[in-house]
């Protein structure tokens, strides 16, 4: 399938234009970055926690920051997380100095004293915030069933089974929006539900997840972040330049592929998305996808100038450009609308790795047919023009037998 036939665009026309555009992009990304301190680092690399909660009815982000500060807990954001219906909410909260402290324990004591209605006993037994074995060792402290007294029964079984009906039954769920719902579960008996009735609750909202990151880690998942990407550089500029068997080919590659990572990182300042490491590992797909862009391009150079080694280096890019336009094109578009449809449809988590490939994927095109290729060319004309400069100033030979003139 090709979109386009025997094109004869004339790109290298407008290169100075192309490449101006690059780096103005690369400067107001870099006055961003400038202005911020930085790129927006997440709590993988500063240390800290992601709290995430699930809640029974829509959450006011704002009411769930004040409950939190209050409790003396700073708060870095706390955000929306998954689809509007599950009333999820992430907390992000950072590093504290103090040593041990379990920040997930005391942000949801401050959300329970909170969020409890009125009325309601705070410190019954939740069965939203409750995990297996607590309440397995609850219902076996309180045998409703009377099962110790029974010769051949075993308690821990066999309230095991029905601890799994109700566990299970909550994850399907999300969270229980009242004990009767916990009561009702398939493989719950008649006692243990009335015992649910009698001794538990079912709270407002529950944990689903508690991620912690401390200070050393963050700051060797920032060390190797970095590392990674400059090795990916270094990595391909050598063998661009041992596949081509020219520094211009691997030095313009790797020229564009830093024009792509700078260009969307800067992006990346501008809009305060955070890097985590999902957005790190994105850009080092970007690279590779932009790294095979450009090798396509200069593959058909290099095939073409075999051929046609008399034909102007100019024209010979413009014409092997417009050879890999199709393949070039058809390549981006499709790549392009996977990652919308992820961006869209692949929740909270992946949303910063999806945004950033969809703009790889629109600077990784661009620079592949604007600033890569113009960049061999106008290389490659300085090193005609130095060797032409070198030429001329050199002095004339002496042709032999013919002695100097002496000066009078």
């Amino acid at each position: 399938m090709r979109l386009f036939h025997k094109t004869n665009i004339d790109f290298l026309k407008i290169k100075w234009i192309a490449i101006s555009l690059s780096i103005l992009s690369i400067v107001i990304g870099t006055i961003s970055l400038i202005a911020k301190g930085g790129p927006k680092l997440g709590i993988d690399f500063t240390g800290g926690a992601q709290i995430v909660y699930g809640f029974s009815k829509t959450p006011d982000e704002d009411q769930i920051r004040k409950i939190v500060e209050a409790a003396n807990v700073n708060v870095v954001s706390v955000q929306r997380f998954d689809r509007a219906e599950k009333n999820q909410v992430l907390l992000r909260v950072p590093l504290e100095k103090k040593e041990g402290r379990d920040l997930s324990k005391e942000v949801t004591a401050a959300l329970t004293k909170a969020l409890f209605p009125e009325g309601a006993n705070a410190t019954a037994f939740d069965l939203n915030l409750n995990g297996a074995d607590t309440l397995l060792s609850k219902l076996i402290a309180d045998d409703p069933e009377k099962l110790a007294t029974r010769p051949n029964a075993d308690p821990k079984v066999e309230y095991g089974r029905e601890v799994q009906a109700i566990i299970a039954a909550r994850s399907e769920k999300g969270l229980f929006r009242s004990v009767d719902e916990a009561a009702k579960t398939s493989g719950v008996s008649p006692a243990t539900a009335e015992w649910l009735k009698a001794k538990t609750v079912a709270g407002p909202f529950t944990l689903l997840s508690a991620e912690n990151v401390g200070p050393q880690v963050g700051k060797d998942l920032r060390e190797k972040g970095m590392w990674a990407i400059l090795f990916s550089w270094a990595a391909m500029l050598l063998y661009i330049a041992f596949r081509f068997r020219s520094a211009s080919f691997g030095t313009a590659a790797v020229v564009a592929l830093i024009h792509d990572t700078w260009t969307t990182l800067g992006l990346c300042s501008i809009l305060n998305l955070e890097i985590s490491l999902t957005v790190v590992a994105a850009f080092l797909t970007l690279i590779g996808y932009s790294v095979n862009d450009t090798v396509v391009v200069f593959d058909r150079i290099r095939e073409n100038r075999e051929k046609s080694k008399r034909t102007p280096l100019p024209e010979l890019v413009n014409h092997s450009i417009n050879q890999t336009l199709s393949r070039t094109v058809l390549t981006s578009v499709l790549t392009f609308v996977v990652v919308v449809v992820l961006f869209f449809l692949g929740g909270e988590v992946l949303r910063g790795f999806a945004f950033v490939m969809i703009i790889g994927i629109i600077v990784g095109t661009y620079s592949s047919i604007f600033v890569a290729a113009p960049l061999v060319v106008v290389w490659e004309e300085w090193k005609q023009k130095r060797a032409a400069g070198k030429a001329s100033s050199a002095p004339a030979p002496v042709k032999p037998g013919k002695a100097p003139a002496k000066a009078r």
